[in-house]
């Protein structure tokens, strides 16, 4: 089972999140959960993965970095919202496929990396809509 089919199946059991409300819970597991940081730090890795694109010799920590970063915010899965922990899983998954694929492209011109620039950029889309949800779920 892959790291988003095991959140989605820990959601599916139920989960305990503290507040009455759907709001309260997601307010409350996001903060438990360092849902801000993890969004921060994917989007900063991003930023410098792009920033040094033009160097693939010299981005390849970068590129670990931003695996190993969409790892561990997949360890926070799932959210008391299924909409919301299904879109984190696709934007995590999409920014961990990015590193991967940056890791091989590294040091060489390569489809790698032009594949990790396109999933890059759809990992930046994910994490906003993402975002969108959340706001949509704790604020309405």
């Amino acid at each position: 089972m892959t790291l988003a089919g095991f959140g989605l199946g820990l959601a599916a059991c139920g989960g305990t999140f503290s507040g009455a409300t759907l709001s309260a819970q997601v307010t409350s597991w996001s903060k438990t959960a360092g849902l801000s940081a993890s969004v921060s730090e994917l989007q900063g890795d991003i930023r410098r993965i792009d920033a040094v694109a033009s160097r693939p010799a010299s981005m390849k920590t970068d590129c670990v970095v931003l695996v190993t970063d969409a790892l561990t915010a997949n360890g926070n899965l799932p959210s008391p919202d299924q909409a919301l922990t299904n879109l984190l899983s696709k934007a995590y998954s999409v920014a961990g496929d990015a590193g991967h694929d940056c890791v091989a492209g590294a040091g060489a011109t390569s489809m790698a990396l032009a594949r990790s620039a396109v999933e890059r950029t759809t990992a930046r889309m994910d994490l906003i809509k993402a975002l969108a949800r959340f706001d949509a779920v704790t604020t309405g």
